[in-house]
């Protein structure tokens, strides 16, 4: 049994960014490019839509894009379904199609498709298993490399340094980086396995481009995940409910989000399953331009956390970005707090 309990390892909200001096008159003079963000492909903005079925299909994908930023695709669509869907994607865009497939153990079907009719096209492959760190995407990362791919693959979860190395030593270009942070997840709660994402970030980006995934709530949260190390961040919950998420219809006043892990979305999927990782609840529809909106205040927010560090580019604000651990008094401080106060 190893015990690491000599190096305590944080979360976003134990930390804060702390200013600096800075030669930046505004955040419209900062750049949140960031080159080969995934893999060999550029981003004005390093953001990606999550690939959940609740998030990430045609329109988040195709809108992402056309700002910028990028989607990844979800697996749980049939092949016929990615069939249509990537056909309409390479009729309507030039950006790379970016999806997920799972473990060649049970996907080989969906892996073979991709690599039989798009191998030579600006795709993206993302093997997305909960534990990445393992046999199973291993073995996948060697299928689909000896098939003769060279494209981008995206290789995750996984939240250590060593797991994180271990996943660009068998051919991965970019790795998806956390374990039970996100807003739909209960692996921590249902297993106990888990690393607080903050340090998990400063961890694993040693290693190599990585993307965090979960944990990010507010645009806050996305600039220490990107002062940290990441070279591009994942929202899902962010996003849930905005328009161009696959439910979404002016006329409802709910749509569904849940995580992949979920009973719900493993059953619409694969039938019914024993084990569940996840959660599904009703969030309230938002309105139209929403995804934009959700898009524009994180952009807002990155900009101005570069401008305190006195950051124009994000190398820079890798570089010149310091944290200071806070306390729970801090954390209640961070937040607006007069509501509910007397004034006196």
């Amino acid at each position: 049994m190893n015990v690491l309990l000599d190096n305590e390892q944080l979360s976003f909200n134990d930390v804060l960014l702390s200013p600096g001096y800075s030669e930046i008159t505004s955040r419209k003079n900062t750049s949140l490019y960031q080159r080969k963000a995934v893999g060999k492909h550029s981003l004005k903005i390093p953001i990606l839509s999550s690939n959940m079925d609740t998030v990430t299909e045609f329109s988040m994908a195709f809108h992402m894009a056309e700002m910028g930023a990028m989607g990844i695709n979800h697996r749980y669509m049939t092949i016929h379904e990615l069939a249509d869907l990537a056909e309409t994607w390479f009729v309507n865009s030039l950006h790379p199609f970016a999806v997920s497939v799972g473990c060649v153990k049970n996907d080989q079907g969906r892996i073979n498709f991709l690599l039989r009719n798009y191998k030579e096209n600006n795709i993206i492959i993302c093997i997305d298993i909960a534990h990445g760190d393992s046999k199973n995407l291993k073995d996948t990362v060697k299928y689909i490399r000896d098939e003769g791919f060279e494209g981008t693959l995206i290789g995750g979860n996984v939240c250590t340094f060593e797991g994180t190395q271990r996943l660009f030593d068998w051919g991965v270009d970019v790795v998806k980086v956390g374990v039970g942070p996100g807003s739909a997840c209960t692996t921590r709660v249902k297993t106990g396995c888990g690393f607080p994402q903050f340090s998990a970030i400063t961890e694993c980006s040693k290693a190599g481009p990585i993307i965090a995934d979960g944990g990010i709530k507010t645009p806050g949260d996305a600039a220490k995940a990107l002062a940290a190390g990441a070279t591009t961040v994942m929202v899902g919950g962010m996003l849930a409910g905005t328009d161009h998420t696959p439910e979404w219809k002016s006329s409802l006043d709910t749509v569904t989000f849940r995580g992949m892990a979920s009973r719900e979305a493993r059953n619409s999927f694969n039938g019914k399953v024993s084990n569940a990782e996840g959660i599904s609840c009703l969030v309230k529809t938002k309105p139209k331009g929403s995804t934009k909106r959700v898009l524009y205040n994180m952009i807002e927010g990155i900009k101005s956390a570069m401008s305190y560090v006195g950051a124009s580019t994000l190398p820079e604000f890798r570089e010149k970005a310091t944290f200071v651990r806070v306390t729970q008094a801090t954390q209640c401080e961070n937040t607006p707090h007069i509501l509910g106060t007397d004034n006196v």
